[in-house]
């Protein structure tokens, strides 16, 4: 299947896409604040959310609470780095336009299948995208949240998945 060879191509370049995502952090005027980060901590930062994407298309969960669990929390870690909330999202942004324009540009779509398998993947990028970026918004605006009425909130993360499972798969 198509899928798996973008994943594998994306295994086998990541390297390339790394560095390719820090340049951009590094140079776009929409995410100033990651100018004083590390590479090697920007890195690490990319090469998790390739991984969380390659595993959660393979497992084709939707609402994968681990998923939401672990954007929540970088959203939240971004916070107190103070980071804007604009930038982390931006940065998102950066990591999926870099990824799919490296997929493009390899000549791995050389059919009418091939662009159809690979319209559907770009579907599922975005779907994995657009749910990390809220979970982010959604961790990061937690952040102002005392501790007592983050414990109060129940289920907070099962709320958040919830929210974002009925965006994405109707229920009647």
């Amino acid at each position: 299947m198509l899928y798996e060879k973008f994943i594998r191509l994306v295994e086998e370049h990541a390297e390339a896409l790394t560095k390719e995502w820090i340049h951009e952090i590094k140079t776009n005027p929409a995410t100033k604040g990651y100018r004083n980060i590390d590479e090697a901590i920007l890195g690490i930062r990319v090469y998790d959310v390739y991984k969380r994407l390659g595993e959660w298309i393979m497992n084709a969960d939707p609402s994968d609470p681990k998923t939401a669990e672990h954007f929540i929390k970088l959203g939240r870690e971004r916070a107190k780095e103070n980071l804007k909330n604009s930038e982390v999202i931006y940065a998102l942004i950066l990591a999926r336009v870099v990824l799919w324009r490296y997929i493009v540009n390899q000549g791995v779509i050389n059919s009418i299948l091939d662009l159809h398998q690979s319209l559907e993947f770009y579907q599922k990028i975005n779907n994995f995208f657009d749910k990390a970026t809220y979970f982010v918004a959604v961790g990061f605006e937690s952040v102002n949240l005392t501790e007592q009425n983050k414990l109060k909130e129940e289920d907070f993360v099962e709320k958040a998945v919830k929210g974002v499972t009925n965006w994405f798969i109707k229920t009647k």
